[in-house]
C-alpha cells in the first residue's frame, strides 16, 4: 500500500496543510514571545505593584510575595508558559498590569484606529503605485519612466518616521494646513495615512512596473498585435490578468507589513492604536498586554498570507494543480 494512500488531497488537504502551518506559527511565536518576557530584566512584582499604586516608590515584601503568589511567579518557567497558553487559547488574555481592566477591552477600545489609518493608507499607496507603475510601462525609458522608478527608490530608502517628521514640518509647521498631532477629524489622519501609502506606493510601483513589463514582453502580446487589437484592450484585458497573480503575493505582504508600520508612524503623529498601545505596553512592563499584541500581530501575518494564497489558487488554479501533480509524482 503506498504511503500517500491516507493523505488528504485537494481542496481539504489544503486547507488542513495551511491550518497546521498557521498553529505552529502561532505555537512558536507564543513560545518565543513568552520567553523574552520570562527572563526580561527587572521583578515582575514590582512592575505590577507600580502600575497599579504608581504613587508608590517602594513596597514591603510581604505585598511583592502576595502578588507572586497571585499570578503564579514563583512557578517554573514552562508551568507558567503552559498556564499562560491554556488561558490564551480559552480566550482568556489576562487583565492589564497597567489599569487592571481586561486586555480584550484595551485592545478593543484602540484597533479602531489602526484598522481606519491602514485602510486609508493601503487605497491611496495602491491606486498611487497603479497609476505610476501603468504610466511607466507606457512609454518604458520616457521621462515619466525614469521619474516613477526614481520616486519608488526614493521611497524605499526613506523611513516612515523620517518622513512622517519632513510632512509635520511643511504641512503642519510652515503651512499649517493640517494637524501635526492626534486624533479627532478627518484632517488629522491625512499626514499618517501619506507617510505609510508612500511607502506603498514605493513597494508596489517598482514590482507592479516589473510585472506589467513581463507581461507585456509575452509572444502572445504580439500577435494580439498583429491583429489589430488595440494597446488599451492589451493592457486592461491581457497585461492586468497576466500580472495580477504575483502581484497579489506582494500585495499580502506590504500590507501584513503595513499592520506592523503603523506601530512607527502612531508613535511619529501621537495617535491613538494598536502601534501606540504596543509602545506603551513594552515600557510598562504591561506583559499581558505585550503577549496578546504580539500574538495579534502574527495572527494577522499568517491570515493576511493565507488569504492571499487561497486567492491565487482561485484565479489561477493550473499552479495548484501542478503542486499538487509535482507532490503526487514526487510521493
Amino acid at each position: 500500500m503506498s504511503t500517500g494512500a491516507f493523505r488528504l488531497s485537494g481542496p481539504i488537504g489544503s486547507l488542513a496543510k495551511r491550518l497546521s502551518g498557521l498553529m505552529a506559527v502561532l505555537l512558536g511565536v507564543s513560545f518565543i514571545t513568552f520567553t523574552m518576557t520570562y527572563f526580561a530584566p527587572g521583578d515582575k512584582a514590582a512592575a505590577i505593584a507600580h502600575a497599579r499604586y504608581p504613587e508608590t516608590q517602594s513596597f514591603p515584601p510581604e505585598i511583592l510575595e502576595g502578588i507572586r503568589a497571585e499570578f503564579s511567579l514563583n512557578e517554573p518557567f514552562l508551568v507558567q508558559f503552559f498556564q499562560w497558553l491554556l488561558r490564551f487559547v480559552q480566550g482568556d488574555f489576562g487583565n492589564s498590569f497597567a489599569s487592571n481592566i481586561p486586555v480584550w477591552d484595551v485592545f478593543a477600545a484602540n484597533i479602531a484606529e489602526t484598522l481606519t489609518l491602514t485602510a486609508v493608507s493601503l487605497v491611496i499607496g495602491l491606486v498611487a503605485a497603479f497609476c505610476l507603475s501603468a504610466v511607466s510601462v507606457w512609454r518604458p525609458g520616457s521621462l515619466a519612466d525614469r521619474l516613477a522608478v526614481a520616486l519608488a527608490s526614493i521611497g524605499a530608502a526613506m523611513p516612515n518616521y523620517w518622513l512622517g517628521l519632513l510632512l509635520i514640518l511643511l504641512f503642519a509647521a510652515h503651512l499649517n494646513w493640517l494637524p501635526a498631532y492626534g486624533t479627532g477629524t478627518p484632517a488629522h489622519i491625512v499626514l499618517p495615512a501619506v507617510t505609510l501609502a508612500f511607502w506603498i506606493t514605493a513597494s508596489q510601483t517598482r514590482l507592479l512596473r516589473a510585472f506589467f513589463l513581463e507581461a507585456k514582453s509575452a509572444p502572445y502580446i504580439e500577435t494580439l498585435r498583429l491583429r489589430g487589437v488595440s494597446e488599451s484592450e492589451i493592457f486592461w484585458r491581457h497585461v492586468m490578468r497576466h500580472a495580477a497573480v504575483p502581484a497579489l503575493t506582494m500585495i499580502g505582504l506590504d500590507v501584513a507589513a503595513l499592520l506592523e508600520g503603523t506601530v512607527i508612524v502612531e508613535l511619529t503623529f501621537a495617535r491613538g492604536g494598536v502601534g501606540s498601545l504596543l509602545a506603551g505596553a513594552v515600557l510598562s512592563r504591561d506583559y499581558p498586554l505585550i503577549l496578546f499584541l504580539v500574538m495579534f500581530f502574527a495572527l494577522a501575518y499568517v491570515l493576511i498570507n493565507s488569504l492571499i494564497e487561497i486567492i491565487q489558487d482561485v484565479l489561477d488554479p493550473k499552479s495548484r494543480l501542478l503542486g499538487s501533480a509535482v507532490k503526487e509524482a514526487r510521493s
